[in-house]
């Protein structure tokens, strides 16, 4: 197996990876293993819904960005504390591919002298506890399989971040399963087993035992995987991609009470709203309002600013502010 690696070394956002992992599978025949690291993400799964996987008003805050990906799965946070480990193969025979993979990198981890096993179908556990997260699909009669290896990830911001708001949601989207989790850092030392001193070591070993060889990339080909990451941070793709549902979301508006936005949407596009709450004057007139304004459009943030940008909700409800009213129905 041949490791692919880049010249430069300064890491990028994930999405760059995600495109290299499908350019990889398009235009090498090779089976090829690769290992990253990028800044703070969250990765959603292909049929998972964000709002009811994610909490987006942490990861705004925190600089957190959010992917999508082409693989099924869970919904996973990845930071510099994280390896992120990507295999492409040939064959068939999907899931005896993916269940080998899993098994050798399980393997891989008790070699080093913890003890891991395979959960399940795409999780490996260390003494209970999750440490590693997998997911695959196909392309083209290609296997890419890629997951999660923690090193030390920070497990607080994991949790915010993973941890949706309290709105109400309906969907038909995946949900995630979530596990105790742990960071490899902390196995070692409580295994008393041979220690990997940082994550580039623990990288380094990894690509010993999976690979015999290396290329490095063009600067040809990092241009085109450059071209190809765009269609990953399309919008269209990140939010468009998420299954039809309704959301529920109440705010306290400053000495008037509390209002309950409701919002359905279907691929990414605003289908109706409707505002209730104890503040009950005006709320029928601004429902009609934001129904006028906002149907049809795409549910990110910025995108409601731009349609209730002349609206002053003041005028329906006193103390209501547009801002407000985006951070309710924002999905991003």
């Amino acid at each position: 197996m041949k490791c692919i690696r880049l010249h430069e070394d300064s890491c990028r956002r994930l999405s760059f990876y995600l495109a290299m992992e499908e350019y990889l599978a398009r235009n090498m025949t090779d089976e090829v293993f690769l290992v990253w690291q990028a800044p703070p993400a969250v990765i959603v799964g292909r049929n998972q819904l964000i709002e009811t996987e994610v909490n987006l008003g942490y990861c705004r805050e925190h600089g957190i960005q959010v992917f999508r990906r082409k693989s099924g799965g869970g919904c996973v946070y990845s930071d510099m504390g994280n390896l992120m480990v990507s295999c492409i193969t040939d064959g068939n025979d999907v899931p005896f591919i993916f269940e080998t993979y899993m098994r050798r990198l399980a393997l891989f981890l008790c070699t080093t002298g913890i003890r891991a096993e395979v959960s399940g179908r795409n999780d490996i556990l260390v003494d209970g506890r999750k440490v590693s997260g997998n997911a695959f699909y196909s392309m083209h009669g290609r296997n890419i399989m890629h997951g999660t290896l923690l090193w030390d990830s920070d497990l607080t911001a994991m949790e915010q971040a993973l941890t949706p708001s309290s709105s109400k949601l309906r969907s038909k989207g995946v949900g995630s399963v979530r596990q105790r989790v742990a960071n490899l850092k902390e196995a070692y030392g409580h295994a008393g087993a041979w220690a990997p001193a940082d994550a580039a070591a623990l990288r380094d070993a990894i690509v010993r035992s999976f690979c015999d060889s290396e290329r490095y990339l063009t600067d040809e080909e990092v241009h085109e995987i450059e071209s190809l990451e765009k269609s990953y941070l399309d919008p269209g793709f990140i939010h468009g991609c998420n299954p039809p549902y309704t959301l529920s979301r109440e705010v306290a508006v400053p000495g008037s009470g509390l209002l309950t936005f409701s919002l359905s949407v279907r691929n990414g596009k605003i289908l109706k709203v409707g505002v209730s709450g104890d503040c009950m004057q005006g709320t029928g007139r601004l429902g009609a309002e934001l129904e006028r304004l906002l149907k049809g459009r795409d549910s990110r943030r910025s995108s409601l600013l731009d349609a209730l940008g002349s609206m002053t909700p003041g005028d329906y409800i006193r103390g209501l502010s547009v801002e407000s009213i985006a951070d309710a129905l924002a999905s991003d």
